[in-house]
């Protein structure tokens, strides 16, 4: 059980890695990334006004891939360096409620934007 977490561990810190990455590709270039930014089914093409959703979503997802790495990070640091179950479990707490409030702000970028 406690590989399967490890792996997911990992797996969470480079997503970190791969949102930070999205948030200055949607900065830089204005290019939407599907898997962070929009639903699945939604077709970006159909975006109002996607400079405004850039600048309202790229500090958004940013938060969310640096609570991600750090996550991960204490994570790692947890299971394979230091016993930190104190700040891996606080961590851990950080990490769902920044999700929770991620998955609230997209939702509201859905509505007005697309």
């Amino acid at each position: 059980m406690n590989d399967m977490w490890s792996f997911i561990d990992i797996l969470i810190l480079g997503c970190g890695v791969y949102a930070l990455y999205a948030a200055y590709v949607l900065k830089t270039q204005g290019k939407v990334i599907k898997t962070f930014l929009v639903f699945k089914d939604t077709n970006v093409a159909d975006c109002k006004d996607l400079a405004a959703y850039a600048h309202m979503m790229s500090p958004r997802l940013s938060a969310l891939g640096g609570v991600m790495i750090a996550y991960g990070a204490v994570a790692v640091i947890n299971n394979y360096m230091v016993d930190v179950t104190g700040l891996y479990l606080a961590m851990l707490v950080v990490f769902i409620l920044t999700l929770i409030w991620y998955g609230m702000q997209t939702r509201k970028a859905m509505k007005i934007y697309f």
